[in-house]
């Protein structure tokens, strides 16, 4: 019998939880080794970091992006570390902002060694950009920029993924010479739907750094308030200066829509971190991003919704315009379950604190029907950051090995 694919899911900014997966910490070697290279590496930063992450609620510090990003990064990585060890690597790594640098070096894009120093030079991009927000809200692109007088040229970005090639193990992979597929060339109530859009593309108001122009709200109270991520069919994250982020959450509540503000001081995925973008970008050239290593899982872009490629995962400019460019998590978890949900069927690894990464799975046809399968890496609530995080890990790892051994494979790959 063919074997389900697994795909570890890793949660970004806005997701950062108090003492996050710190319920593993020292209860699983797997995990413990490498949070402490990363403290490690990083000296008295890396003590500060610590010190932060394993301090229980309330802990506003965890608002703060300097905080926030490098403990996401380190986090997901030790997962991965922590699943590959204990099971098997992950074959389909589909990571949310952050998570996706988590993925990348996971894949072997970089050196695990240097995560620290990708976190500190993260941090440092985003010196100067100003402080923002972002705001989940309960609804669709479509209605958001109904609400908010439209989204510029009203380009959107939630397509479908026509015209795309399959790659390796059936992942998708960008098949348009100029590496854009636009679905439907009329503009439609909700505008023009453009899919997997390319570092060097210009289409309906989508910047070559892949920042849609035309998802930024027009109305004059609500300017420079943009669409920063697809959550799931019905959530949208939004980014911005905080005065009109504001003006756009009240005027939402008063529209009866259900929004809530994230633990985020920068307006990430939008045209405010255009500069942090290119900054980081110049950043990541001095480490050397290779193609990913053959036998490391696939990572699975949340910038274009496909595979990243060999030559996009060489570009630094690919990974550093992700801090400008809108996260595309629904649509490129939507399309790993259309296309590989039911034959052979995946398992989704949760490596959020909150279970939201999986939330949107639990409704695809995939999913319901049991060919696909959540399996939550950490416990939630008042268990989250405790021993229960080891016994949720615990039965995470015993689904599989019921896989392998279901399969006939009893092969633990370290």
């Amino acid at each position: 019998m063919e074997r389900r694919r697994t795909v570890l899911l890793l949660p970004g900014q806005g997701a950062q939880r108090e003492r996050m997966a710190a319920g593993l910490y020292e209860a699983r070697e797997e995990f413990t080794a490498p949070m402490d290279e990363f403290f490690g590496r990083l000296g008295t930063t890396g003590a500060r970091l610590r010190s932060a992450w394993l301090r229980p609620a309330p802990n506003p510090e965890l608002d703060e992006s300097a905080v926030a990003q490098p403990l996401l990064l380190a986090v997901g990585h030790a997962l991965g570390r922590a699943v590959g060890t204990a099971a098997e690597p992950p074959a389909l790594l589909l990571g949310h902002s952050v998570g996706e640098l988590a993925a990348a070096c996971l894949a072997g894009v970089f050196d695990p060694a240097d995560i620290g120093a990708l976190a500190a030079a993260r941090s440092r991009s985003l010196e100067g950009t100003g402080y923002g927000g972002m705001l989940a809200v309960a609804a669709t692109e479509g209605q958001l920029a109904e609400e908010l007088g439209g989204f510029g040229e009203g380009a959107e970005l939630s397509g479908s993924a026509e015209g795309m090639a399959a790659g390796a193990d059936g992942v998708t992979v960008a098949g348009a010479a100029d590496g854009v597929t636009v679905s439907g060339m009329g503009v439609g109530a909700d505008g023009v739907t453009v899919s997997g859009v390319a570092d060097r593309a210009a289409v309906a108001g989508v910047t070559a750094a892949g920042v849609a122009d035309g998802r930024v709200a027009v109305g004059t109270a609500f300017a420079g308030v943009a669409v920063a991520a697809l959550n799931g069919p019905r959530q949208t994250v939004l980014a911005g200066p905080r005065e009109a982020l504001d003006a756009v959450e009240q005027h939402l509540r008063d529209r009866g829509f259900l929004v809530r503000a994230l633990r985020s001081g920068h307006a990430f995925h939008s045209p405010a971190m255009e500069g942090a973008a290119l900054r980081f970008a110049e950043a990541l050239a001095a480490f050397g991003p290779c193609a990913p290593r053959a036998t490391a899982g696939t990572v699975v872009s949340t910038r274009t919704g496909v595979a990243v490629t060999a030559e996009q995962a060489r570009d630094p400019h690919f990974w550093g315009g992700q801090l400008a460019a809108p996260v595309r998590y629904w649509p490129a978890l939507r399309e790993l379950l259309d296309t590989l949900g039911r034959r052979p069927g995946l398992l989704l690894l949760d490596g959020s604190a909150d279970r939201s990464l999986s939330a949107p799975a639990r409704h695809h046809p995939a999913v319901r029907d049991g060919a696909s399968e959540v399996v939550p890496l950490l416990a939630v609530g008042r268990d989250a950051g405790g021993p229960a995080d080891a016994r949720v890990f615990a039965e995470a790892l015993h689904r599989l090995g019921e896989q392998r051994d279901h399969t006939g494979d009893h092969t633990v790959v370290s």
